[in-house]
């Protein structure tokens, strides 16, 4: 059997011919070159991968903010159940080929969003500004099981029958590919084609990082209560920690009192 590496991002491919794109980055089949692979010796102790050990707590604390220092950007991310429509707040999004297109978004099982993409087949994509702020409160903090959480949100419904918010700088609408979709435990990513989408105005795009130092200040009433996301570190503001983190949606049991 032959095997073929594309020279853009490395994957290896097995068959008597290259694939006509990458599945990982998209590039064409003239990217691939034909590898000899008899000088890898898959049973040879020295280069088998090492076993990874359990990371203790002094671990998790020392790696954390190595983590922190990854750039997310902050997204709504929605979806359809027959007539019903839900959305939330989502910093998993990216762009995984250009040829088709196609993007990936994380979403935390427990949260209706994901259950809604698994019905549907379908989400949509919208891109926050710097202005954008609220939105983020507005789908992040409740369940769509127990609010309605366009009341009072613009939107319009796309072609994939999927929820748009109005205030966003651009949007996506995506079709699942089911064989592509992974079960990464907590979260499920949704590898989905982009059938549509457009840019609405030319405004910054929303990072978390930015987020955080601009729009998510604790309170200045002493007597509110602040709790920090253990995964992540997002400060929420209230007397209870909320039911799912709005950035990873971690569940309420990770958050800790902080003041």
């Amino acid at each position: 059997m032959k095997f073929w590496r594309c020279t853009v991002c490395g994957w290896l491919h097995e068959g008597d011919n290259p694939p006509e794109h990458c599945p990982r980055c998209g590039a064409p089949a003239e990217k691939f070159e034909l590898v000899d692979m008899s000088e890898y010796d898959l049973d040879d102790e020295e280069v088998a991968a090492p076993v990874a050990k359990e990371l203790t707590e002094a671990d998790k604390n020392r790696i954390q903010p190595a983590l922190y220092r990854i750039s997310y950007g902050l997204f709504i991310v929605g979806s359809k159940d027959g007539d019903k429509i839900n959305a939330q707040t989502c910093n998993t999004v990216f762009q995984i080929t250009s040829t088709p297109m196609r993007v990936v978004v994380g979403v935390n099982k427990n949260n209706l969003t994901n259950e809604y993409i698994k019905k549907s087949g379908v989400f949509t994509v919208c891109i926050l500004g710097q202005e954008d702020g609220q939105m983020v409160g507005q789908f992040g903090y409740r369940s769509g099981r127990e609010v309605n959480k366009f009341e009072n949100v613009k939107y319009t419904i796309g072609v994939t029958g999927a929820p748009i918010i109005d205030q966003c700088i651009a949007y996506l609408e995506c079709r699942v590919d089911s064989e592509l979709t992974i079960d990464v435990g907590t979260h499920t990513m949704f590898v989905g084609e982009v059938i549509e989408g457009n840019v609405k105005n030319e405004d910054e795009p929303m990072t978390y990082a930015f987020y955080r130092q601009h729009k998510n200040k604790p309170a200045k009433t002493p007597e509110a209560k602040q709790w920090r996301c253990k995964v992540c570190g997002y400060i929420h503001t209230g007397d209870e920690p909320p039911e799912t983190c709005p950035v990873c949606g971690a569940p309420s049991s990770e958050f800790e009192l902080v003041r």
